[in-house]
């Protein structure tokens, strides 16, 4: 009997110590969640001197997103962050490899598709451009269509498209809200290269409803005026400019000049 007794004894002694077996995995994943905060403080430290190009420290950077990734594994977000720290370093092969990681993590990482498009812009590969300002276009998710519209619209007047570059730049000023200067003055620039100053007339008076009147706007005014042979609408649009940078001023004048010179053939 004492012989039996010893016996479970030992016998629930060991089935305490399988039991009790099952204790380390708690700790296991409060040192997981740990583990994951420890990382996310290396990315945030990796992210802080990329994002304020701090040379002297980019070395840092790597280290901490090395040390972030031994934990965060296929995340993008420490995918795009090496890309950026490439661009940096000046290594863009491997920004590119990197970008192309990012993608391949998360179909949705727009960031990334735009850099991307950017950098084979820079290189001439332009198709390639357009495709990823297209699928970026196409994608219902992404809130930033216009920026995809404008850098696709710039693709297109390097290959001679004018047409479609047009298209899209009227695109990017709709889906800014038409709050972005820089959609509408490339935009009314391009009309007016190619001698559409009706066109570019109407978009200057919707520019200035949504942005209100500026030099630009003014000064473009005035310039199709001319063109149209509208000379005292010319005039009035050059009175009404007040601004004294130098720059507004000095072509001002020149518009002026045009109009005196153009009268004076006439006469």
């Amino acid at each position: 009997m004492r012989q039996f007794n010893k016996s479970f004894k030992t016998v629930a002694f060991v089935v305490f110590l399988i039991i009790s077996g099952c204790v380390p995995v708690q700790h296991n994943t409060i040192s997981k969640s740990k583990k994951i905060k420890i990382a996310l403080i290396n990315y945030e430290m990796a992210r802080n001197i990329i994002v304020h190009k701090d040379y002297k420290n980019l070395a840092n950077a790597f280290k901490y997103l090395e040390k972030a990734q031994k934990t965060l594994k296929n995340d993008p977000r420490i995918y795009y962050l090496y890309a950026i720290a490439y661009q940096l370093r000046g290594n863009l092969k491997m920004y590119e490899f990197y970008l192309k990681k990012t993608i391949a993590a998360d179909k949705n990482f727009f960031d990334a598709y735009n850099a991307l498009g950017i950098y084979y812009f820079s290189l001439g590969e332009y198709q390639k451009a357009i495709e990823l300002f297209t699928r970026l276009i196409k994608n219902p998710l992404y809130p930033n269509a216009d920026i995809a519209f404008y850098n696709r619209a710039l693709v297109w007047l390097k290959l001679g498209k004018t047409k479609r570059a047009l298209e899209d730049l009227r695109n990017a000023v709709i889906f800014s809200s038409y709050t972005n200067p820089t959609y509408f003055k490339a935009l009314i620039n391009l009309e007016i290269e190619n001698k559409m100053y009706i066109l570019a007339l109407k978009d200057l008076e919707t520019m200035e409803e949504h942005l209100s009147q500026s030099c630009f706007t003014k000064l473009k005014k005035a310039l199709c005026y001319i063109k149209l042979k509208q000379f005292n609408q010319a005039v009035d649009e050059l009175n009404k400019v007040k601004n004294t940078a130098p720059n507004c001023l000095e072509e001002k004048n020149k518009l002026l000049e045009e109009i005196k010179n153009d009268n004076n053939t006439h006469d």
